[in-house]
């Protein structure tokens, strides 16, 4: 627990005098020699002086520039790290001029320690906020669309019944969720919207592999059982650990595990998008959610085409 306490400790401090204060050192003190930081696919990696000067242009661009770190969430030697920044656009950024304009931008960064020092971070954030915020990009019809009306399109697309689970130090959770999707076959992707909120979320920030299950028809139970905030949803339910870990629920009618590769912020969810590493199924009829209410199609005919 000491340690526990002295590695979060250093981190925050170590913020605060970077980002905040504009002490990019004080980084040689967490950061090894050979450290990477990874910002997504479509960026290059940067070592440990770039990212120093990467620091020292958002500080002459924000230099009121403060960065509050909201959670950490700790798994033997990687830190989730969930943090948000705000600062007023004085100074050029990106090729655009200053505007004065607040910001705010949040995101999550994953840290890896090596031997008492940072070795790796890969790092995830919304992107559209800044923009946003710049004058960059322009949403020029967020006024005019209620979120009541969003919701009821929503309401309109029929889903499948997926309750996400990992492994968390023993200890099995999960959720259910509807906004799951096929990424690729080649190789086989598949992605999942994780709400911040949800009691889960952190485990799943921790875990390396998720399970997805696919509800049979005769399994609303378990729908409203992972639905709700329960805190065991798994007593009582038959279930196995798969190959990789994850909870898997017995008599869904198909499984996939899932090795998580990026955690991607989206507003008020986490994109976990992943490879799959195992898959099963069965011939049974799905459990199919619309417009708020569960539906079993075993006895529906297909339409000709």
């Amino acid at each position: 627990m000491t340690h526990t306490l002295d590695r979060t400790a250093r981190i925050r401090s170590t913020w605060q005098a970077v980002w905040d204060r504009g002490q990019v050192d004080a980084l040689d003190q967490l950061l090894g020699p050979a450290y990477v930081r990874r910002r997504g696919p479509a960026a290059a990696p940067q070592d440990r002086e770039q990212f120093k000067e990467s620091i020292r242009a958002v500080r002459r661009a924000f230099p009121d520039l403060r960065t509050e770190i909201e959670e950490i969430v700790e798994e033997g030697e990687t830190l989730a790290i969930r943090w948000r920044s705000t600062g007023s656009h004085t100074g050029d950024f990106l090729g655009v001029p200053a505007t004065g304009r607040p910001v705010e931008v949040s995101g999550a960064t994953f840290t890896r320690f090596d031997h008492g020092v940072v070795s790796e971070e890969w790092v995830t954030w919304d992107p559209r906020q800044l923009l946003e915020a710049l004058g960059i990009v322009t949403t020029t019809q967020r006024a005019a669309v209620d979120a009541d009306l969003v919701r009821g399109v929503h309401r309109k697309f029929i889903t499948g019944v997926t309750v996400v689970t990992c492994d968390d130090d023993g200890t099995p959770r999960g959720l259910a969720v509807n906004a799951f999707a096929s990424i690729s076959l080649d190789p086989p992707m598949v992605l999942v919207c994780v709400q911040r909120t949800s009691t889960t979320h952190p485990a799943l920030h921790r875990a390396t592999h998720l399970g997805i299950n696919i509800l049979a028809a005769d399994q609303l139970d378990v729908a409203k059982t992972f639905a709700s905030k329960a805190d065991d949803k798994f007593a009582g339910l038959s279930w196995t650990r798969g190959e990789f870990g994850a909870p898997l629920i017995d008599r869904s009618c198909a499984q996939l595990e899932v090795e998580i590769g990026e955690r991607l912020e989206a507003g008020s969810h986490t994109v976990f998008t992943g490879r799959v590493v195992a898959a099963r199924h069965e011939e049974l009829a799905p459990l199919v959610y619309s417009g708020g209410g569960f539906f079993d199609i075993s006895h529906t005919a297909p339409l000709p085409w």
